[in-house]
């Protein structure tokens, strides 16, 4: 998210919506390799599946605190270019990112169904495209845009990461 921030601010509004496709395309891979395997196991065992999505809810909280932590700091300039492979490899090579699928996915797929699901990725799509340009054209205007999309990024974090962790609570309590 940082590389994508700062890439639209610095008037590169294409880099970073690459650098969001590839990041998406990797959380597609993952929730396919959950949906192939892991699910089919779990679908069996709704506590397990409630364990698990407290587990990357937890993670979700995790990563929103870190996220303020960098607000607080400030995103300085990176010399870093974004891009497809770049988006794509970051996700992929993640722990946090197989952890949470492996966590969540599961509750995921449970909660929203496939309908949701596509309703999930279109909406990461549409948020990438609109943050980008959003960023890109307000980022020489206003200082503070590309804190204030931070701020919301960290919400968002926090609102699914407490949302998993109430839809894991209930299914561990049967």
């Amino acid at each position: 998210m940082a590389i994508m921030a700062t890439a639209a601010v610095q008037g590169r509004p294409r880099e970073a919506v690459r650098t969001a496709l590839g990041a998406i395309t990797a959380d597609g891979l993952w929730l396919s390799i959950v949906t192939l395997g892991f699910l089919a196991v779990l679908r069996r065992y709704p506590r397990a599946v409630g364990a698990l999505g407290i587990a990357g809810g937890a993670m979700l909280l995790w990563m929103a605190w870190d996220g303020a932590r960098a607000v607080r700091r400030g995103l300085g300039s990176s010399p870093l270019r974004g891009s497809y492979r770049l988006g794509l490899m970051t996700v992929l090579a993640s722990p946090f990112s197989f952890g949470w699928w492996m966590a969540s996915g599961p509750l995921v797929i449970s909660t929203l169904g496939w309908v949701g699901i596509a309703g999930l990725f279109a909406s990461l799509f549409v948020y990438a495209i609109g943050i980008s340009y959003a960023l890109s054209w307000l980022g020489a205007r206003v200082a503070q845009t590309a804190m204030i999309m931070a701020v919301i990024g960290v919400a968002m974090l926090a609102f699914f990461g407490v949302l998993f962790v109430k839809e894991g609570w209930r299914l561990v309590q049967g």
